[in-house]
C-alpha cells in the first residue's frame, strides 16, 4: 500500500496532465505481455510492421518480466500539456546514478543486456529507441488517444469543480482511496509513505494501464497515473458510416455523430470515436441540438446525448 500525504498546498497544486511520453513508455507493456492487453490488439496489428523497424531489443528490455519500468523513463511532465520532445529531453538529461538506481529497482532478477554498459551509451540508445517508436507507432494515432485523454480530463475537472477533491480521487480507480489528507494507492505489498511536501501531484490519465500506478523514487516527485475513462473505445474503428445523403446534408463529422447516437453517449466517447478533441465534439453537438436532431439527457452525474425523433428520421431505418 502506497500512502501519499498531501497538504493543503499540494491539493491546490494537484493538476490533470496529458503526457505523450507516459503513453509511449506504458504502451511497451502491450508488446512484452500482449495477452494482458487484449484491448490494444487492433492497434498492435496495424502498427506491427512499424514496430519491427524499431529498436525492439532496447524497447522490450525497458520492461521487466513483472511489468515494471524504470522511473527515469517517465519523469514528471514539465507542463500540464507537454510535447514529446520536451519530455524525452528530460530523460536524456537523467544523471547516471539515478538511471542506474532506477534500473536496479525495476529488475529484481537479471538486468537485460541492453541496459548494461556505459551509462551515457545506454541512456542515448533508450532515448533514440523511444523517440523513433513514438514517431512511427504512437504519434500517427495521437489525436485518437489524445481525444480519450482530454475527455477524461474534462470529466475529472467537472468532478473536482462540482464535488471536490475527495470525490474526484475516489472515482479515479478502485485502487485509489482518499482518507484524512492521505491518498492511498493499493499497489505495493509493503506500506510505503511518501510526503508530497509542497510539490503538488500530477494526475495523468492513460489508455495503457489497467489500474492506478505511481513512482516511489526517493529523489523524484511522484505522479499518479490512472486508467482513462473511455479507453475501451480508443481503437474502435468499426463504426457504421453515415449514408451519403446525410453526409451531404450535415457534413461528415456531424453525420457520423448522429449515426453513432443509437444509444445515449457522452461527449468524450463521441470524441474518442471520431478522433477529435472533446471541445470539437461539443461544438458539433451544439449545432445538432440547435437543429433539434439531438437532445441531452442526464444519467446520474453524466450528461449523455441521444437522437430526437427527427434525428432518427434523418438517419433512417436501423441497420
Amino acid at each position: 500500500m502506497l500512502a501519499l500525504h498531501l497538504r493543503a498546498a499540494d491539493l491546490a497544486d494537484t493538476s490533470l496532465t496529458v503526457s505523450p511520453l507516459f503513453e509511449t513508455v506504458l504502451s511497451l507493456r502491450t508488446w512484452t505481455a500482449p495477452n494482458r492487453h487484449p484491448l490494444h490488439e487492433p492497434w498492435r496489428r496495424r502498427v506491427r510492421s512499424a514496430w519491427q523497424q524499431c529498436d525492439t531489443e532496447m524497447l522490450t528490455a525497458l520492461v521487466s518480466p513483472d511489468g515494471r519500468i524504470p522511473d527515469f523513463l517517465a519523469p514528471r511532465p514539465p507542463t500540464q500539456s507537454p510535447v514529446f520532445d520536451d519530455e524525452i529531453a528530460v530523460v536524456g538529461a537523467t544523471p547516471a546514478t539515478e538511471m542506474r538506481r532506477d534500473i536496479a529497482a525495476a529488475f529484481s532478477a537479471e538486468i537485460p543486456a541492453a541496459l548494461i554498459g556505459p551509462a551515457r551509451a545506454v541512456r542515448t540508445r533508450a532515448v533514440h529507441a523511444l523517440s523513433y517508436y513514438w514517431a512511427t507507432c504512437l504519434e500517427p494515432d495521437w489525436s485518437r488517444i489524445r481525444a480519450v485523454l482530454d475527455g477524461d480530463v474534462d470529466y475529472r475537472a467537472q468532478q473536482l469543480s462540482h464535488f471536490g477533491a475527495r470525490k474526484m480521487f475516489e472515482h479515479l480507480d478502485s485502487r485509489v482511496r482518499w482518507d484524512d489528507g492521505v491518498l492511498w494507492v493499493d499497489r505495493l505489498e509493503d506500506r510505503v509513505w511518501v510526503d508530497i511536501d509542497g510539490r503538488g501531484l500530477p494526475l495523468i490519465p492513460s489508455v495503457f494501464v489497467h489500474g492506478a500506478i505511481t513512482q516511489t523514487s526517493p529523489t523524484r516527485a511522484p505522479s499518479l497515473v490512472y486508467p482513462a475513462r473511455g479507453r475501451g473505445a480508443v481503437w474502435d474503428m468499426g463504426r457504421t458510416a453515415p449514408n451519403r445523403a446525410l453526409t451531404n446534408l450535415l457534413g461528415t463529422q456531424r453525420a457520423t455523430i448522429l449515426t453513432l447516437l443509437d444509444a445515449p453517449t457522452t461527449t468524450g466517447e463521441l470524441a474518442a470515436a471520431l478522433g477529435v478533441s472533446p471541445s470539437a465534439a461539443s461544438q458539433h453537438l451544439r449545432v445538432l441540438r440547435e437543429a433539434a436532431v439531438v437532445r441531452r439527457v442526464r444519467q446520474g452525474r453524466s450528461v449523455l446525448y441521444v437522437r430526437t425523433p427527427l434525428g432518427d428520421e434523418l438517419v433512417g431505418p436501423s441497420r
